[in-house]
């Protein structure tokens, strides 16, 4: 199959008649972190929030205002 001759899509989508009745578990402990972060761990999280703070003051569609306040709240984040 080529880019020129893609799939035709399916005809109708399928639609549950009413909402599903199968168990919500919650999982999140199973996908806890098991160690303490590392020293790099730290570093390539201060690395990527500061690449965020970065983003924001370059934002030509944001004021100075929802800078400070966006910039605040993930400087509050840097670990």
């Amino acid at each position: 199959m080529t880019i020129d001759h893609p799939p035709e899509p399916p005809a109708a989508i399928e639609q549950p008649d009413k909402p599903s009745t199968a168990p919500i578990a919650d999982e999140r402990d199973a996908f806890a972190r098991k160690t303490p972060q590392t020293e790099e761990d730290r570093t390539q999280a201060r690395a990527f929030i500061d690449g965020k703070i970065e983003m924001i003051r370059r934002d030509q569609h944001m004021t100075d205002a929802q800078k400070a306040t966006a910039i605040a709240d993930l400087e509050a984040r840097r670990p």
